[in-house]
């Protein structure tokens, strides 16, 4: 049998990550659970607003959510007032757009998120913050274009 010493023991970084993300997560969805906000809700309020016009399997993919969540996401977003969706150039597909009231709802949540990330975070200085949120981007950056390449195979 291998004997493994626990003082030296790495966890795959994988692992890590997912254990992180999955911790991260719970803190945002905890306080986003006053605005009557999914996560995922939220995913997709934000990708609007940074790109009015989408269709909804474009934030899908971005999003990394298959097409049924998607729809039923807006379909909620849609009842409460925050999104609208317009006949898109192809008319079997809709682009999303905020109305007023969504934008400044965004607005809102991205405050919220903005502090549960700040108190996540705070047992880092704000130089490793920005040296995380750096290698994050760097490591996403690089992930994209992997994928891209692959897709054109």
């Amino acid at each position: 049998m291998h004997e493994i010493d626990a003082s030296t023991f790495r966890q795959p970084l994988v692992l890590e990550m997912r254990l992180l993300t999955h911790l991260l997560s719970s803190v945002v969805e905890a306080a986003l659970v006053p605005a009557g906000v999914t996560l995922r809700h939220f995913g997709v309020l934000t990708r609007i607003y940074a790109s009015p016009g989408q269709n909804q399997r474009e934030i899908g993919e971005m999003l990394r959510i298959d097409r049924t969540t998607v729809v039923a996401l807006a379909d909620d977003l849609e009842l409460a007032g925050l999104l609208e969706r317009r006949r898109g150039v192809d008319r079997r597909s809709f682009a999303l757009y905020l109305t007023l009231e969504g934008k400044a709802r965004t607005q809102q949540l991205q405050r919220m998120v903005a502090e549960a990330e700040a108190t996540f975070f705070a047992s880092l200085d704000s130089g490793e913050q920005a040296a995380l949120h750096s290698v994050i981007g760097r490591l996403l950056e690089a992930g994209r274009s992997e994928t891209e390449g692959n897709d054109k195979d």
